[in-house]
This record gives structure tokens, sequence and C-alpha cells, in this order.
């Protein structure tokens, strides 16, 4: 496993004030989910101090710390459910080392100081057929229960013991709120990535992956900041989110740079008329290159900034740029009759564009490791 993804986690702070998306932020993302009836939310609940999964139990697991949960389990049940215990139990690790005593008064423990007590006591429960403890099939999860789950099943490789309810754990908890309009810490975007990630949810992994990559800015501190320290990060993927981010906002800043530039050595051809009348550009190109740059410093925008300094979302930068005008002011007078130029609808359709030719956010490995655990899963 992955050194990565391993360490305690942090809960997510407490939430900000909500963003509100604007309409051409919905429009533009089409990420809006169908509002669904109202379901209580069921919370996990921690188990007792000392819980007995198993009468003839072998093995003590302490796991947690503050306070410290016991469960006395199978240590055969856990190596037949996990390649890891297995391995754990039964091969050359420290904890392998069952103490051997005629009186028995020496039990074989293992400790997990850094785990979460109740998300590894429902695994142990499911293992050992204690079924009262888990949710059924259609409850919707906490976000962060089944968060705290999958990081358990992700580090013990037991994403299979979920199989019968993942699928609805997952269409229940991940599909139950509308995601654009409200920060990523409010939806708790990080952990519902992870989770996708753990249990093999290619779809909703995709699908946040664009969210955190349309609405994520790098102000600091902020609600909408693409990483999260204490959510545990599935690999490479932040690291491609923010590349594309760049290249997104190169690709609309672009347009704007290139009307600009060519304002200003008087490029004839940005006048829609230059060809049929001589007296056209000289008064239509002075007169765009200033509205134009009226426009760019009223929305923050002049001079035009490198596209690693922008610290606005993607969508927050486009609703910016449509708002932008390039054009000429009309001349109505002029010696070869009335006249205005003007770029807006070209550009907010270069917009558009870019906001809907976003490339996969996958690479190979993520698509290897989301079908392997699809596989374990069946989600």
């Amino acid at each position: 496993m992955d050194a990565s993804l391993t360490g305690s986690t942090v809960g997510p702070p407490t939430p900000e004030p909500q963003i509100e998306a604007t309409s051409s932020q919905v429009e533009s993302s089409e990420l809006q989910v169908d509002p669904k009836p109202q379901q209580t939310v069921r919370r996990l609940q921690p188990p007792p101090p000392q819980s007995c999964l198993d009468p003839r139990g072998d093995l003590c697991i302490n796991v947690g710390m503050h306070p410290t949960r016991s469960f006395i389990v199978c240590s055969r049940s856990l190596a037949r459910a996990s390649p890891f215990w297995d391995k754990m139990l039964y091969g050359d690790f420290i904890e392998s080392k069952k103490p051997h005593c005629e009186d028995d008064s020496v039990e074989w423990t293992v400790k997990l100081p850094e785990d979460n007590s109740t998300a590894l006591g429902l695994l142990l429960s499911i293992i050992h057929g204690q079924f009262d403890v888990v949710p059924d099939y259609d409850d919707l999860l906490c976000v962060q229960d089944l968060y705290e789950i999958s990081v358990i099943a992700d580090k013990y490789d037991m994403a299979h013991v979920l199989r019968p309810w993942a699928r609805g754990w997952l269409r229940s908890t991940l599909e139950s709120a509308e995601l654009i309009g409200e920060s990523l810490r409010e939806q708790y975007c990080h952990e519902r990535l992870w989770i996708s990630w753990a249990l093999g949810d290619t779809a909703n992994f995709e699908e946040i992956a664009k969210i955190m990559l349309l609405t994520s800015c790098t102000s600091t501190p902020d609600v909408n900041n693409l990483r999260c320290p204490g959510v545990f990060e599935p690999p490479e993927i932040y690291d491609v989110l923010e590349q594309v981010r760049v290249d997104i906002i190169n690709e609309l800043l672009a347009p704007f740079r290139d009307i600009i530039e060519g304002l200003i050595i008087k490029d004839e051809s940005l006048c829609r008329k230059h060809k049929r009348k001589k007296n056209y550009p000289a008064v239509c190109l002075p007169s765009m290159l200033g509205t134009g740059i009226q426009s760019l410093a009223s929305v923050g925008l002049w001079p035009i900034p490198q596209p690693a300094e922008i610290s606005w979302s993607v969508l927050i930068l486009s609703d910016k740029l449509k708002s932008v005008k390039i054009e000429s002011k009309a001349y109505p007078n002029i010696a070869d009759g009335p006249h205005q130029c003007s770029h807006d609808s070209v550009l907010r359709g270069k917009i558009e564009g870019v906001l809907n030719s976003i490339p996969s956010l996958l690479t190979e490995r993520h698509e290897h490791h989301l079908d392997c655990q699809a596989r374990k899963s069946r989600v």
C-alpha cells in the first residue's frame, strides 16, 4: 500500500457560509443533480469499550486511543477475509507472534491506535456475521462515516467485504445532495472523492473530480481549496487537477489576450468591415481597445494575469470573462456611414467551448485501480 495512504485523519473543519453559484455556473458545468426526497441520515454508533465478536475468539484487537475499544475476534476469520490480515497475523509481522502460555494468561493482542474504532468495528462485525450493527442497503449513511469505512476497507484490502451494501450506500450517500452551489468543504467533496476511489465508483470519482476542478480556488485559507489536510488523497489526482486547472485558465484567457494584442498593433482584420471601408478601422480599433481594457480592469483582469496567478475558480473566472465587453462605440456620422464592432458573442462562444471540452481527468493508474476496486465491491 502507498505510504501516502497511511496515517491518521483529521475531521473536516467547521463549514463556512454557503457560496452561491450563478446560473451560468450551473449551466456551464452541467453537473446538477435532480432533487431527491429527504431521507434520514443514519449515523454509526461507537462500539462499547469491549466487544466479543466470537466467544471462542483467540485474538484481541485494541483500536483507537482515548478511548481504546477492544474486540475479541477469530484470527482465522480475519485471515480468510483479507490477505493483509493473513500476512499480519500469520506472516512475519510482529503482530503474528502469538504468545504461548499454559494457563492462557497472556492474550494475543494487536494494537491499532490510529484506526477508527467505529469503522473497523463495523467491518469486524461483518466478518463475524454480526449484522445487527450494519446499516441496511438503502440506508443513507453520513458521509464522514462512509469515508472512515472506506479508509479502513482500503487500508486492510477489505472492499469485497462490503459487496452486499456498497452499491446502495454509494448511491444514497454520494447522490444525496446537489454538489454545485456549495463549497467543497460543506459538501465533503474530498471525502466523497476518496470514498469513490476506495470502492471503485468510477462515475462518481470523475464527476466529483470535475466539480473540484471547476470550483476550487487557490486562496488561502478558503473553503474551496483543492486540497484538504487530514483527508486521504487518491494518488496523483490532485496534481492532475492542478495542472488541468491552469491549462483551462490559460485557454480562457488566450482569446482576450490575442484580441488586445491585435488591437494594440492595429490589426485591421479585427474590424469586421475593414475590407469594405478604409475609414472604419481608424476609429473602430482604438475604441475597441479602450473599452476592452476598461472592461477587463473592472473585473480585476487588467493587465491580463498569467494563468498561475489566478486565484478564482474556473467558474468564477469564466463568469467574469463573459461580462467583459470588447466593442467599438457606434459612429453614426462618419463619412462612410454608421458602424459598430463587437467581439462579445465570439468570445462567449470560445468560453463555452473550453468549458464543454474538458479532457478526462483519469490516468491509466486511476482507471486500473478503480476497475480493480469495482470488481471487489461490485458497485
